[in-house]
């Protein structure tokens, strides 16, 4: 796990690019304190920082370059199949002359080309550069685990594997993307190409880009929706510990993040009927929460006898926590969650480097029953438009739904949305208010995202949560932890497993509690039944209901327990709404103020939690703004 930065295309003037890759590197020293080198030639300019993990040696040190075969290579991430493959490799007659995944990853390219990217398990984003075709590539794994971005800059292209790294390289504005700042606030991320940066631009997950010195071409070389081989495992239990048993390292312990929800304990479980060195568990308990999954943990880790660890958590966000994590993530927090997560992975880096987490279940599974219960309200309001409007609109607003009736895929964003349109021209100044006609845009995206997912509605959410909605997540998870210094890993997002969920028909994850549970759903919104009269991520807890406490299978899902809409009102923001209600601040340039003064007085007299995140992600632009455009 480390950071990459570099630059592809001509240089002239060795000493100046080695300063400014210099400057780009610093800024990802977070992400690997372990070493750092760098190499600079007349066609490419590459940088490393190095959390070593596997062959620690400084003979694994990168860049990686291999003058026989004619390439160079900066990586991160790690290849978990590296040992079949390279048995396969000297079977060929390739040597080695390290025992790194990276080598393993250079002689693999030399051996299949761009095909052996789809020869591996595993997360990495990386860049080679081959000197015999005078050609490199950009390469992102298959469901961006790795974050890698890129722009154009002059005679070239520079690349990292965060944003502010790249502001670092000459003629490289730092202008904001208007769509990628509504994006933000509308969906807690930027999707698609688009970043927070006019001039920066995303790797697609399952996407490489060619450069030559006459063009850029990208290729999507792994779709979700085309899976290639998933293996032949004869159950998904036996997928699961096998993806796991790839995540261990032999000589290396591995910690979990064990929260006492059904994901976690699920890999708590592999973890200690494979793993040799048996795992110790860290859970985060959040002091004055309103909610303590805790003791769920502890029986967990009980009943599997291993070692755990409560890292005690604040339970009031620190503004000057956030302001480091967005300092060096150079990313606004999005998610509510994230502090919380940093200084838990602060708490696991006194003793490891590798933490393995839960992530991806919830969308691979379909754990979020208030949304990927959509297609129910679509048949609903079917129903009720047959009605006459002095019965049809009473019961659409007593079941949730809108008072008009609205397409599939308005019903999607409804729930998908934190700060609708509407909200955000109230509140925008009249300059941003034009920029906001930008809405458009990327309205239009997320449309052509949601309707090219399938034939069903229920097709269409789980390919837009595996596309779109996982990859964010994936990137707050990595930034968050590499902040700290630690390897995160997620096992649920081995592509075979994802493979293999796409193909179990949609009533296989998502079920009803009972007979009659439909038939009393039909007269409730979806937030008052879901988990409830349904049950979410069943296939899951049906396959482990004899391996892990009842307590744990037929529990609801929590998150992360740190109530906003209660933050938003007490002492405990009072240091962030100073960020945006006093001085001047920077979020005054989209945001008009005194409108945001009314918004939040008028919403703080009723406040819930949709009103906390809301606020939240307001305060952490504002934090964003002042961190990055001092």
């Amino acid at each position: 796990m480390c950071g990459i930065c570099g630059f592809i295309g001509r240089i002239t003037d060795k000493s100046v690019v080695e300063r400014n890759l210099a400057r780009c590197a610093q800024t990802l020293a977070h992400r690997g304190p372990d070493a750092s080198g760098s190499c600079v030639t007349p066609s490419f300019a590459f940088a490393h920082q190095r959390l070593a993990i596997i062959d620690p040696d400084p003979r694994s040190n990168q860049p990686f370059l291999d003058e026989e075969l004619g390439l160079a290579v900066t990586y991160n991430g790690e290849i978990y199949n590296y040992r079949d493959l390279r048995r396969d490799l000297l079977r060929r007659g390739y040597q080695f002359r390290t025992e790194s995944d990276t080598e393993v990853l250079c002689k693999a390219f030399a051996c299949w080309g761009l095909d052996s990217v789809k020869r591996l398990r595993g997360m990495f984003a990386f860049a080679i550069y081959d000197k015999k075709a005078a050609t490199a590539f950009l390469v992102r794994d298959r469901f961006g685990i790795k974050p890698l971005y890129y722009a154009f800059a002059d005679n070239g292209l520079v690349f990292a594997s965060q944003p502010s790294a790249i502001l670092n390289w000459p003629n490289v504005r730092s202008k904001l993307d208007p769509v990628g700042l509504s994006s933000f606030l509308s969906y807690r991320a930027v999707f698609g190409e688009r970043t927070l940066f006019a001039d920066i631009r995303k790797l697609q997950p399952g996407t490489w880009l060619k450069i030559t010195a006459q063009s850029h071409e990208h290729t999507r070389w792994w779709d979700p929706a085309r899976p290639d081989d998933s293996g032949d495992f004869s159950s998904l239990e036996t997928l699961i510990g096998s993806a796991v048993v790839e995540h261990l390292l032999p000589h290396t312990p591995v910690a979990a993040l064990l929260s006492g929800g059904l994901d976690s304990s699920i890999l708590a479980f592999e973890l200690s009927r494979h793993s040799s060195q048996k795992p110790t568990c860290f859970t985060g308990v959040v002091c004055d929460g309103l909610y303590d999954e805790s003791p769920y943990a502890v029986e967990v880790a009980k009943s599997l006898k291993l070692a755990h660890v409560l890292v005690q958590l604040p339970g009031a966000t620190s503004l000057d926590v956030v302001k480091r994590l967005t300092a060096l993530r150079g990313h606004p927090i999005g998610m509510h969650n994230e502090a919380a997560m940093y200084l838990l992975a602060l708490a696991v880096g006194q003793s490891h480097k590798v933490l393995l987490t839960g992530e991806g279940a919830d969308e691979i599974f379909l754990g979020y029953s208030r949304i990927f219960r959509l297609s129910f309200d679509v048949r609903r309001q079917a129903l009720l438009a047959a009605l006459p409007d002095v019965i049809g609109r009473p019961a659409r607003r007593h079941i949730g739904l809108p008072k008009f009736k609205a397409s599939e895929f308005e019903l999607f964003l409804a729930r998908y949305t934190y700060f609708p349109q509407v909200e955000k021209l109230e509140l925008g100044t009249s300059a941003w208010r034009r920029d906001i006609v930008h809405d458009a845009e990327l309205i239009d995206w997320m449309s052509s995202a949601y309707h090219s997912g399938g034939a069903t509605p229920a097709e269409r959410i789980r390919q837009f949560f595996v596309r779109h909605h996982l990859p964010a997540l994936l990137e707050m998870v990595d930034n968050t932890t590499m902040a700290a210094g630690v390897e995160s890993r997620v096992p649920f997002t081995d592509h075979r497993i994802v493979a293999m969920a796409l193909r179990m028909p949609f009533s296989e994850h998502l079920r009803w509690r009972h007979a009659f549970a439909r038939f009393q759903a039909a007269f409730m919104p979806i937030e008052k039944f879901s988990e409830t009269l349904d049950v979410s991520k069943a296939a899951l807890r049906t396959l482990y209901s004899n391996r892990l406490p009842a307590s744990v299978i037929t529990r609801k899902k929590l998150g992360f327990p740190l109530p906003l809409g209660k933050w938003a009102t007490d002492q405990s923001s009072a240091p962030f709404r100073e960020l945006i209600f006093k001085d001047s601040p920077a979020i005054a340039d989209y945001l008009d103020v005194d409108a945001l003064r009314r918004w939040y007085a008028r919403r703080s007299q009723a406040a819930n939690d949709t009103f906390g995140k809301q606020l939240w992600l307001i305060c952490n632009l504002e934090i964003f703004l002042r961190e990055l455009f001092p």
